[in-house]
C-alpha cells in the first residue's frame, strides 16, 4: 500500500508533524500584527473597528504612511474572505482622504506587497496607504516595457483560464448599497473615535 498520502500530510504541515489547523494557531501566536491588532503590542492607531486596524508604520516611506491589515491572521490576499477585502479598500479609501486633508499630499500610494516575490515581509496581509507628493523620492518605479500583440493575446488567454474563462459577475447593488461608498461614508469613517499608543 502506497504511502504518499501520509507524506503529502507531512508536506502540508512543513515536515514539523503539526495539522494545518496547529500552524495556523502558531502564525497567530507568532505573528506581531495579530498581537498589535488584539492590542497586546501597542501601537499608534489612526482607525480601528470589528474588522480591521490602521496603524502608523514605524519606518514610514512618508510622514502618515499607514498599514491597515485584518484583526484576523491571513497571510498573503487569497486567503482573505471577498466581504472583508471590499472593507479594507473602502477604509483604505477613508484613509487617503484622510490622508490628502491631514498633510495636504497631492495622491496616495495604495499597495500590497502580496508574497515574498512581491516583497511582503510580514506573514500578515496589509494595505499600505502612503501620502504622496511630488519629489519625494519614494521609489515606486514600475518599468514600462513593449508588449508584442501575440504575446499580450497568450497572456490574456492565460489569465482568463485560471479564471475559469471568465470574470466574477457583477453583483447587482442597490441604491442604499451603493450610497455607503459616498461622501457621507467617508465623512462618517473620518469622525470615529480612534485610540492611539506604540509599537516597537
Amino acid at each position: 500500500m502506497s504511502n504518499n498520502g501520509a507524506e503529502e500530510e507531512s508536506l502540508e504541515s512543513g515536515g514539523s508533524g503539526l495539522s494545518p489547523s496547529e500552524i495556523e494557531a502558531l502564525q497567530r501566536k507568532n505573528c506581531v500584527f495579530c498581537h498589535i491588532a488584539s492590542g497586546r503590542v501597542p501601537a499608534k492607531k489612526v482607525y480601528e473597528d470589528n474588522e480591521c486596524v490602521a496603524v502608523l508604520d514605524i519606518n514610514p516611506a512618508n510622514p502618515g504612511h499607514i498599514l491597515l491589515m485584518p484583526k484576523e491572521h491571513y497571510t498573503i490576499m487569497y486567503q482573505v474572505p471577498e466581504p472583508l477585502i471590499e472593507h479594507l479598500f473602502v477604509a483604505a479609501k477613508g484613509l487617503s482622504q484622510a490622508g490628502l486633508k491631514a498633510f495636504q499630499s497631492k495622491g496616495t500610494t495604495i499597495f500590497a506587497a502580496n508574497g515574498t516575490s512581491a516583497g511582503q515581509r510580514a506573514p500578515h496581509f496589509m494595505l499600505h496607504v502612503i501620502p504622496r507628493v511630488p519629489g519625494d523620492s519614494i521609489g515606486m518605479y514600475i518599468p514600462s516595457r513593449t508588449l508584442p500583440q501575440k504575446e499580450a493575446e497568450r497572456i490574456a488567454l492565460a489569465v482568463s483560464a485560471a479564471l475559469g474563462g471568465k470574470i466574477a459577475p457583477h453583483k447587482e447593488e442597490k441604491k442604499e448599497e451603493k450610497e455607503e461608498h459616498s461622501l457621507d461614508a467617508v465623512t462618517e469613517f473620518l469622525t470615529k473615535p480612534t485610540s492611539t499608543g506604540e509599537h516597537k
